[in-house]
């Protein structure tokens, strides 16, 4: 049993699908559960799911949601994906490279993706072999294999996307000469772009809201000293708006995110004066 689940809100959410079968021999009902392919499924994106069935078993019914959960975690762009959605070679699979474009190194990667006959029906789900890390700047060649049973059928694939787990690199950033610093975002937005740089001592990143409307954004950083002078740039702009806070352990920056693409640098990061 295959299919996708799509995010129609405004929220990235978890979900976790369910799917009753029965016993041939028993009549026993039983509910088996799956979680999607891809961990946080974002506003207007999809990920595939896969529910294996015994013979010993049949199915009741089709699949259902158990469980969804909302969840602030913002979508980085991190690996640049190259393929072709027609099947490759005797085993019929999904080949191409990925690139890691982010300025950390990525673990437990694996790449997705919907597979679907002539008729555009979806006839398997895939996953590409498992990367224990990929290091910034590294392109690795993936191959997802689909079921032996339905490679005949198979006319091409759809939404190859990945999936980074819970990718606890993502909350640290190099700074040079072997420091890195620790940071914390929240926010319903997609961060591109996200590195640091050394002459402004600023963190900087493009920033987009999945809100059509804009909304709110939060990052917090190490406190290096009682006078760090944290600032917002908006475009090029200082954001007065924006709110700075100290508590002698942590900066908390929070600010509205508008409506569209926008630069964000934000400054002072560990200037100690």
């Amino acid at each position: 049993m295959v299919g996708i689940v799509k995010n129609s809100g405004n929220m990235p959410v978890e979900v976790n699908l369910g799917l009753n079968i029965v016993a041939r021999d028993s009549g026993l009902v039983t509910t088996i559960k799956e979680p999607t392919y891809g961990r946080v499924i974002y506003p207007s994106n999809v990920s595939p799911f896969k529910f294996a069935v015994e013979p010993s078993w049949s199915l009741s019914g089709g699949p259902f949601i158990l469980n969804s959960k909302e969840v602030l975690t913002p979508y980085y762009k991190v690996l640049s994906l190259s393929y072709s959605n027609m099947p490759v070679g005797n085993d019929k699979a999904l080949i191409g490279t990925a690139k890691n474009v982010s300025p950390v190194d990525l673990h437990n990667v694996t790449i997705l993706a919907s597979v679907h006959k002539t008729n555009g029906t979806q006839i398997d789900s895939v996953k590409s072999q498992l990367f224990p890390v990929i290091r910034t700047g590294q392109t690795v060649a993936f191959a997802a294999l689909p079921d032996p049973a339905i490679k005949s059928n198979i006319a091409y694939f759809s939404c190859a996307d990945i999936d980074v787990g819970n990718n606890s690199a993502l909350n640290t950033l190099g700074i040079g000469n072997g420091q890195f610093i620790a940071y914390q975002m929240s926010g319903v937005v997609q961060i591109s772009d996200f590195k640091y740089d050394n002459t402004t001592d600023s963190l900087v990143f493009g920033i987009k809201h999945y809100n059509p409307a804009g909304g709110p954004f939060s990052l917090k950083i190490p406190e290096m000293s009682k006078n760090q002078p944290v600032s917002v740039i908006l475009d090029g702009k200082l954001y007065t708006e924006a709110s700075v806070k100290m508590d002698g352990k942590t900066v908390r920056v929070d600010f509205f995110v508008p409506p569209d693409n926008h630069q964000v640098q934000i400054k002072g990061i560990r200037n100690t004066a």
